[in-house]
């Protein structure tokens, strides 16, 4: 039995060493190594391979933010600036969490030129501190040898992961995600005015909130800062343009003029900063109010997306010291004016 019980443990601790060799070889979360020749990747999975992307890819430039970034095309971005560039979205996340995925980054890679980051504009006065989830694979995104057990013998990360989505993908002449690719959602949806509103639940009207000025703690902390602190790279921000309908629910829970203020001294805390270049797209009304460019309230298509950033290239919608104040007035002009009653007419 004594026998017995010994040649099982060698056996159970010959197979755990086996998994682990495998999966730190092939280490499809990137942990260690970018991908290796030969092999063909599937990259899927945001929270996991993020951080392995930005310490150990080369690149020169990095595309990030929530699901609203997600239908970015790094190829585009590669033409229209000359670099080598990533995707690195979480959908979802607080502006920290995307900090901290970024200041990870720039601590991995000196030769960043260029981080095109999406603000989300219902997210300016967030807490500073607030994340997605309670849970993140921790694991990955330390530099900490004995908590990556949970990495290498993970028989979920061996069999799933490592075979299928590696070894079995290679074999069946599966190549390597695109970043153009990576978390692309554009063809799985329906856009237009009907997809919209029917996932759009119109709240009662309500009167106009007493006004609260802007906490600027989680610009300063989650945006600013990295800038601060990374002269040498040119930060290219800009405020997700969501639809019309957005702003309807903000003016149904009479909390538009909150917002469009709100926004105003966002904008006046970022444009001290000679390496922000930022940029927004609420003066372009022909764009927030066509509803053929929208899935839902504030997610926009690709062609959206490939729009920013030929705006970006070509200094269009960036916001200066001498333009601010003009579009701050033509946007509260044409929102708190706006006859969003018509957009439910048939």
């Amino acid at each position: 039995m004594k026998r017995w019980c010994v040649s099982f443990l060698c056996m159970t601790m010959l197979l755990l060493l086996a998994g682990g060799s495998i999966n730190s070889i092939v280490d499809p979360y990137f942990h260690y190594h970018k991908p290796l020749a030969g092999l063909e990747y599937v990259i899927y999975d945001e929270r996991y391979q993020n951080d392995g992307i930005v310490k150990h890819f080369d690149y020169d430039a990095i595309l990030t933010g929530t699901s609203m970034t997600e239908n970015f095309k790094t190829s585009e971005f590669d033409v229209l600036f000359q670099t080598e560039s990533i995707k690195v979205p979480f959908s979802g996340a607080t502006y920290k969490e995307i900090n901290e995925n970024l200041e990870r980054a720039t601590k991995a890679n000196p030769e960043i030129r260029y981080i095109v980051r999406g603000l989300d504009y219902s997210s300016f006065s967030a807490d500073a501190q607030e994340m997605r989830y309670e849970s993140y694979p921790d694991y990955l995104y330390d530099d900490n040898i004995f908590n990556d057990v949970e990495y290498l013998f993970n028989k979920t990360v061996l069999f799933d992961v490592t075979l299928q989505y590696v070894i079995l993908h290679t074999r069946d002449g599966g190549v390597t995600t695109s970043f153009d690719a990576y978390k692309n959602w554009n063809k799985t949806v329906t856009f237009g005015k009907e997809a919209v509103l029917s996932q759009y639940s119109r709240p009662e009207k309500e009167e106009p909130v007493e006004y609260t000025p802007l906490n600027p703690e989680n610009i300063e902390q989650n945006v600013l800062a990295l800038a601060e602190a990374n002269p040498q790279i040119e930060f290219y921000l800009f405020f997700t343009p969501y639809s019309i309908v957005f702003f309807d629910s903000l003016s149904q829970r009479g909390i538009l003029d909150n917002y469009l203020l709100q926004e105003k001294e966002a904008i006046e805390l970022m444009l001290p900063y000679e390496n922000i270049h930022l940029f927004s797209f609420f003066d372009d009304f022909e764009l927030i109010t066509g509803l053929d460019h929208y899935k839902d309230t504030i997610h926009y298509s690709e062609d959206i997306n490939s729009y920013i950033l030929q705006c970006m290239a070509d200094g269009k919608h960036e916001l200066t010291a001498e333009n601010y104040e003009e579009y701050c007035e033509k946007e509260w002009n044409f929102y708190t004016t706006y006859d969003y009653d018509e957009l439910f007419e048939e």
